[in-house]
Order: structure tokens, then C-alpha cells, then sequence
């Protein structure tokens, strides 16, 4: 990596600590594949805000860095958030890990057992409730990404 991307990066990872940059930085950073950015990515997924966790376990999934897994289990499987939970199990199947995998055919199996406990979809207004018909959408974008990803692993 360059210095000036490496200073993009730092930047990027430093916009993490602010609640109005943190979505976008995520975001950024993910498709930047910077390992550098995992410990903040990290910490990111117990901040408060749904849509700022929902980023981080995005980006640690397509960063692809194997010290991110525990803590994607623990999101895949405590989060409040469905949508932060799918993305987690998501992330995790993406980094080949065996529970993201079981844990991705359970979703496009029965979501509703698979995320029990979860308190809402999103907390973002329109967003919230678990209801059947996101229920179903659930499990129909959990085995189109199901069989994209073992596509991808074969």
C-alpha cells in the first residue's frame, strides 16, 4: 500500500470513532480490504447504533482478516439486530468459517429458531418490527447467498 492510501486508511480508521462518520468509514474500509482497520472494525460492533455495528460486521466479512471470527460469533449469535446478526453470519461464511456456514443453512432453513432472542430487524424507522414477511425474505436472500458463496468457495 501506498502512503497516500495508507494515510487514507488512517483517516478512515480514525472516522470510526465518530458516530456521524462511522457508517460511511466502515463502509469505505471494507471495500479497501484494510486489515489494518480490523481492531477498530472490532470494536465497532458493541457500539450502540444497529446501522453502525450492521457496517462494521459488513466490512470485517469482506476484509476477510481470520482474528475478526470470535468476535462475528458472538455477533452471529447475541446481537438484538436480525439484519446485524445476518450480516455477521455472513461475514463469517465469507471467512469460511464452519459456523457461518451451518449457521447460513439454518437461516435459509428456519430463520426464526436461527435468530431467536433478536429484538428487532434494524433500528431504523420502518425497520424495526420481525415480522413473517421479513421472516421469508430472510430465508429467501439466506439461500441465494448460501449458494453464491459455496459457488465462490468451490
Amino acid at each position: 500500500m501506498d502512503h497516500e492510501a495508507s494515510a487514507d486508511v488512517s483517516a478512515l480508521v480514525a472516522a470510526l470513532a465518530d458516530p456521524e462518520l462511522r457508517l460511511s468509514a466502515a463502509h469505505r474500509l471494507g471495500k479497501l480490504k484494510a486489515v489494518e482497520a480490523v481492531p477498530a472494525l472490532i470494536r465497532n460492533t458493541r457500539v450502540r447504533q444497529d446501522i453502525d455495528r450492521n457496517a462494521a460486521v459488513w466490512a470485517l466479512g469482506r476484509i476477510g482478516d481470520p482474528s475478526a471470527v470470535p468476535t462475528l460469533r458472538d455477533v452471529a449469535s447475541e446481537d438484538e439486530a436480525v439484519n446485524v446478526r445476518m450480516n455477521a453470519i455472513e461475514s463469517l461464511a465469507l471467512l469460511g468459517d464452519p459456523l457461518g456456514m451451518e449457521l447460513m443453512a439454518a437461516l435459509a432453513e428456519d430463520p426464526e429458531h436461527t435468530l431467536e432472542g433478536a429484538s428487532r430487524y434494524l433500528d431504523l424507522p420502518g425497520m424495526r418490527s420481525l415480522s413473517r414477511g421479513r421472516l421469508r425474505s430472510t430465508k429467501k436472500w439466506a439461500q441465494k447467498r448460501l449458494r453464491e458463496i459455496k459457488a465462490t468457495q468451490a
